[in-house]
Protein backbone atom coordinates (compact mmCIF):
# COMPACT_ATOMS: atom_id res chain seq x y z
CA UNK A 1 0.00 0.00 0.00
CA UNK A 2 1.16 3.52 -0.86
CA UNK A 3 0.13 6.81 0.59
CA UNK A 4 0.96 10.10 -1.15
CA UNK A 5 1.71 13.02 1.64
CA UNK A 6 1.08 16.05 0.89
CA UNK A 7 2.33 19.53 1.65
CA UNK A 8 2.39 23.58 1.82
CA UNK A 9 5.21 25.37 2.91
CA UNK A 10 4.18 29.32 3.51
CA UNK A 11 7.47 31.41 3.28
CA UNK A 12 6.79 35.07 4.00
CA UNK A 13 9.46 36.93 1.90
CA UNK A 14 9.63 40.56 1.59
CA UNK A 15 7.14 41.66 4.40
CA UNK A 16 8.64 44.76 5.78
CA UNK A 17 8.41 46.26 1.87
CA UNK A 18 4.78 44.88 1.46
CA UNK A 19 4.22 47.14 4.60
CA UNK A 20 5.72 49.94 3.10
CA UNK A 21 4.67 49.34 -0.30
CA UNK A 22 0.61 49.76 1.66
CA UNK A 23 1.76 52.61 4.02
CA UNK A 24 2.97 55.04 0.85
CA UNK A 25 0.02 53.96 -1.14
CA UNK A 26 -2.54 54.76 1.53
CA UNK A 27 -0.74 58.20 2.18
CA UNK A 28 -0.65 59.02 -1.44
CA UNK A 29 -4.67 57.92 -1.90
CA UNK A 30 -5.23 60.13 1.48
CA UNK A 31 -3.44 63.44 -0.04
CA UNK A 32 -4.64 62.91 -3.63
CA UNK A 33 -8.67 62.54 -1.81
CA UNK A 34 -7.18 65.88 0.21
CA UNK A 35 -6.28 67.65 -2.76
CA UNK A 36 -9.25 66.58 -4.61
CA UNK A 37 -11.66 68.06 -1.62
CA UNK A 38 -9.65 71.28 -1.54
CA UNK A 39 -10.25 71.80 -5.17
CA UNK A 40 -14.02 71.08 -4.99
CA UNK A 41 -14.16 73.85 -2.06
CA UNK A 42 -12.29 76.08 -4.55
CA UNK A 43 -14.84 75.47 -7.17
CA UNK A 44 -17.57 75.80 -5.26
CA UNK A 45 -15.89 79.48 -3.29
CA UNK A 46 -15.56 80.89 -6.89
CA UNK A 47 -18.98 79.86 -8.06
CA UNK A 48 -20.74 81.18 -4.98
CA UNK A 49 -18.36 84.42 -5.43
CA UNK A 50 -18.70 85.16 -9.24
CA UNK A 51 -21.60 82.81 -10.16
CA UNK A 52 -21.63 79.69 -12.55
CA UNK A 53 -21.44 81.88 -16.00
CA UNK A 54 -18.43 83.54 -15.44
CA UNK A 55 -16.65 80.49 -13.72
CA UNK A 56 -17.79 78.91 -17.27
CA UNK A 57 -16.76 81.66 -19.46
CA UNK A 58 -13.21 82.26 -17.58
CA UNK A 59 -12.44 78.39 -17.62
CA UNK A 60 -13.35 78.52 -21.44
CA UNK A 61 -11.20 81.30 -21.99
CA UNK A 62 -8.16 80.00 -20.05
CA UNK A 63 -8.62 76.82 -22.11
CA UNK A 64 -8.67 79.03 -25.34
CA UNK A 65 -6.31 81.73 -24.16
Amino acid sequence: MTATIKTRTNVATGNAIDTLSRASLISMGGISALVGLWAAACLVGAVMTNGIGQVATGFFSALVG
